[in-house]
């Protein structure tokens, strides 16, 4: 017998020694429809449009869009629904479209909770207009006063002191404009080589394991990133956007910590 979707996705995420947390976070897939795939319950996903997206994307981060059930599912017209969900008997299926979608009937029935209901909500839509226009009479009304009394008074024309003024210009002009440091540590990493990399981000590890040749991936952190390189050689480091002052051996094991001050050997 074959095996499901969710149980594939699991299997092949297993052999690759990744978490769903790891998964949800690289991927941006919310934890909990992680478990809610591959434990085969998309039934409970009231969009087939939804739950076919968070499937293809979830398989093409395992790399596991060439899958015959990955396929069979992405093609299929609707969702199955999941083994522990029962099946709704044709009886009750009526009586909740009926629940869903009133008879006129039953809108005769309730006819004056209706009328009720629509003249309680005119009314609060006349109260809610009539306060706002007694505010804004009350508003106008100071800033009329304010206006009368200002005409009344004659401002006395201000003494200009030029050596001060000139003084304050120039010492502003002098002051060094404060550096503000970036709210986030970004680093991309990219590699010529396979190498081992491990990433850790304010002491929660983000990547373990073998990083390919060719590989290009970005990771962040609050306070301070640390990288671990067993071919330090291989890699290039970009931190915010700006290439890194790093260099390294090929071959060479080399870990690096890189905070908003820059990069600690």
């Amino acid at each position: 017998m074959p095996e499901s979707l969710g149980r594939t996705l699991k299997k092949i995420r297993e052999s690759r020694h990744l978490s769903t947390e790891e998964v949800s976070e690289r991927s941006r897939i919310p934890r909990n429809i992680v478990s809610t795939i591959e434990e085969d319950r998309l039934a409970e996903i009231k969009s087939i449009f939804y739950a076919k997206s968070f499937v293809k994307t979830y398989a093409s981060f395992l790399g596991a869009l060439g899958e015959t059930v990955v396929k069979e599912f992405l093609v299929g017209e609707g969702l199955k629904p999941s083994p522990t969900q029962p099946q709704k008997k044709p009886g009750m299926a009526r009586r909740e479209q009926a629940c869903l979608f009133p008879t006129p009937n039953s809108l005769i029935k309730y006819k004056k909770q209706i009328i009720a209901v629509i003249i309680g909500i005119l009314a609060l839509w006349i109260l809610s207009m009539a306060v706002g226009q007694a505010g804004k009479f009350i508003k106008n009304r100071p800033v009329k006063k304010q206006t009368k009394a200002a005409v009344t008074k004659k401002e006395e024309p201000k003494k200009i002191d030029k050596k001060n003024d000139i003084k304050k210009s120039v010492g502003e002009g002098l002051k060094p404009s404060p550096t503000e440091k970036p709210e986030f540590i970004e680093v991309e990493v990219s590699a010529s080589d396979n190498t081992y990399l491990q990433i850790i981000s304010d002491n929660d590890i983000l990547f373990k394991g073998l990083f390919k040749k060719g590989g290009k991936d970005t990771w962040k952190a609050r306070k301070e990133l640390k990288l671990e390189a067993g071919n330090s050689g291989a890699i290039k480091i970009s931190v915010n956007g700006k290439p890194a002052n790093f260099a390294g051996k090929k071959g060479e094991k080399k870990e690096i910590i890189i905070t908003k001050d820059g990069i600690k050997n």
